[in-house]
């Protein structure tokens, strides 16, 4: 091993050596109280955090694939202590004998959770069972990795020798791809090509092949990959008295079990349905003026045919519509749009004081009320080996009095230079915000006596509602108009474009919901079904069939690159359950505006800075005065 690659894992594995002090010194103490026993344990699980948030990160974005390899070596020995950790017989007798009775709520709640938590992991069963437990993890650890590894580093194309079949495409992207050596001219399936290629390109055949490309990724090995998963994870529920892993990985969420969560996909598929069925109309009707023969729109041609209804019907073309967002003017108006919202600023951090992992990563520490809360990383580029998606990881989670908290946010959008102004789609701009909305709930939540309240420790089915709530500040003409400028005139985005940008916005939305219930349906029915008699294509095909107006693609295993089955496994219905919560956040906004402080501050207050040291609906009550409902949903759904 290189001297990097052991400065490395010896930085990364510090945190999880300290842990492992501690369980020995916690284990030992003859009075287990909360000043001893509790803030012991929560060193510890500090301490472990930041090993594995370390591995977790730099796991996928390190530019060294050496690196990479040593962190997810990393993460494994920290897997392999979480599992040991979970199924402790003698650290949940050692926490259960502390008497929490006079504590407050917070320690109550810490204490409780903790103890419920072990007994979800099985400490309460016998010692073969344990055992297996521990065995099963460190699989499923190793295999998730393999899992991600395999999409990240897949990454397929096509190529082009003749420059009139980019016809369609925008000028800046034209340029940005000219001609190698060899006259050709080669589009991956990374997003900052495959985004736009998909919108814009008018020729059918080649993004019939990118499509079948991006949708093949990983078909060389991650279907067996995903089996064993299954299986694995079927094994373990089982194991804990579940009848299958939906059932168990829900039981402490917000909905409950997995037959309430496959309930509340098919109530959202019935809503949206007949929206779907009037979207595909309108498409095959577009198609028609270029084909009059055509008698259906294939999955690959959706977003094309998207974006010409809006262009022809709504006035809307996104070729435009992109001139307007330059990266750089859109990150300096997402910071001053959150700097007044949330009562905050922010000051670069230079590369002596923080070195970043990448020359492009932009570090800022978070200030309010003139002290330091915490610190971001802005990680907002593709290159080879790096995570392909966006998400904001942790770096570290803030505990009160011992550390502040850190986040990266890490997305793949395109690169500006000299002679390239970085365009983003405005996809890509209320992505960028929607990651943002994770990052400000992870550093103002941050700040928690107890780390298993900290930032988005919350349910897992309400995680996603601060940053799909925050899509909305992507979407207003106030809010636009502070940063959306014509990146050669200067001019403001007009405010009749946002309208019709917002009108044709709905268009699609039937399209789209249906596809995100078919996404959520996989995640769930892969894991309510027996692994040993699954044919994960065969599944996909009739899901596909059932939720979607399109045709299944063949050449396509979209399953095999669907990387949200390792981190959410059946979780994928949080999205539509959390966007329910979302659309109901935003009503008070509705009569004031997005940029009335007194409502941000509100919500900032009751919502994101609690972080996880109360349950979710509670929070949300306390903002909007009353229990969340499905009303803002319904009408975002429905209405036209």
């Amino acid at each position: 091993m290189k001297k990097a690659e052991q400065q490395f894992r010896t930085e990364c594995l510090a945190g999880l050596h300290r842990a492992q002090a501690l369980r020995t010194e916690l284990i030992g103490l003859s009075a287990r109280t909360i000043d001893e026993a509790l803030d012991r344990y929560n060193q510890l699980l500090t301490a472990a955090s930041s090993s594995n948030a370390l591995a977790g990160l730099m796991s996928e974005v390190h530019p060294d694939e050496a690196i990479r390899d040593v962190a997810r070596e990393c993460e494994q020995e920290v897997s392999k202590f979480y599992s040991a950790l979970a199924l402790d017989r003698e650290m949940y007798d050692a926490l259960a004998a502390v008497d929490v009775s006079a504590a407050d709520a917070d320690t109550q709640r810490f204490h409780a959770h903790t103890l419920r938590d072990y007994r979800r992991a099985g400490v309460d069963r016998p010692l073969e069972v344990r055992t297996r437990l521990e065995t099963i993890d460190e699989e499923l650890t190793k295999l998730g990795q393999t899992f991600s590894k395999t999409i990240s580093e897949d990454v397929r194309g096509i190529e082009i020798t003749d420059p009139a079949r980019l016809a369609g495409l925008p000028a800046d992207f034209i340029a940005s791809h000219p001609p190698d050596d060899d006259g050709k001219i080669k589009i991956t399936t990374d997003y900052p090509d495959y985004n736009p290629f998909m919108t814009y390109a008018a020729d059918d055949a080649l993004r019939q092949d990118l499509y079948i490309a991006f949708r093949s990724r990983g078909d060389q090995g991650n279907e067996e990959i995903l089996t064993q998963i299954l299986t694995l994870r079927a094994e373990k529920a089982s194991l804990l008295g579940y009848p299958n892993w939906a059932d168990y990985i829900t039981a402490d969420k917000m909905i409950g079990s997995g037959e309430r969560a496959a309930e509340f996909l098919e109530r959202v598929w019935k809503l949206a349905a007949p929206r779907a069925e009037q979207d595909y109309t309108e498409l095959l009707r577009q198609l028609k003026t270029v084909d009059p023969k055509a008698t259906k729109v294939a999955d690959w041609q959706k977003v094309w045919l998207e974006n010409l209804v809006k262009r022809d019907r709504y006035e809307v073309d996104a070729s435009e519509v992109r001139q307007y967002f330059p990266y750089p003017r859109v990150l300096a108006g997402l910071l001053e749009i959150t700097s007044e919202i949330f009562e905050l600023s922010y000051r670069p951090v230079s590369v002596i004081d923080a070195p970043p992992w990448h020359a492009t990563v932009l570090t800022y520490d978070v200030i309010r009320g003139g002290e330091r809360i915490g610190r971001i990383y802005l990680d907002m580029h593709p290159r080879d080996g790096k995570y392909k998606h966006a998400a904001q990881f942790p770096l570290k989670d803030g505990v009160r009095g011992t550390q502040l908290p850190e986040g990266v946010l890490v997305c793949n959008f395109p690169q500006p230079s000299p002679t390239d102004p970085g365009l983003l789609e405005h996809d890509d701009v209320v992505t960028m915000f929607h990651e943002f909305g994770h990052l400000m709930h992870h550093v103002l939540g941050g700040h928690q006596r107890w780390i298993t309240q900290s930032g988005v420790a919350t349910e897992w089915d309400f995680v996603e509602a601060p940053s799909q709530m925050f899509e909305e500040w992507a979407w207003r003409h106030d809010t636009l108009a502070r940063f959306a400028r014509h990146h050669t005139t200067g001019e403001v985005i007009p405010e009749a474009l946002v309208e019709n940008m917002r009108r044709a916005d709905k268009f699609g939305l039937g399209t789209a919901t249906v596809q995100q219930i078919f996404y959520a349906a996989i995640s769930l029915g892969f894991h309510r079904a027996d692994p040993a008699t699954l044919d994960q294509l065969v599944e996909v095909k009739r899901l596909q069939k059932k939720y979607t107006p399109f045709a299944y693609v063949p050449g396509t295993r979209f399953h095999a690159s669907f990387g949200h089955l390792v981190g959410y496994s059946a979780m994928y219905y949080t999205y539509q359950w959390s966007l329910v919560i979302a659309k109901d956040l935003l009503t008070p906004f509705a009569s004031r505006g997005l940029m009335a402080t007194d409502v941000t501050y509100a919500y900032r207050d009751k919502v994101l800075v609690p972080g996880g040291s109360r349950d979710a609906a509670e929070l949300v009550k306390d903002f909007l005065g009353r229990d969340y409902d499905f009303t803002a949903y319904e009408r975002f759904l429905v209405e036209a």
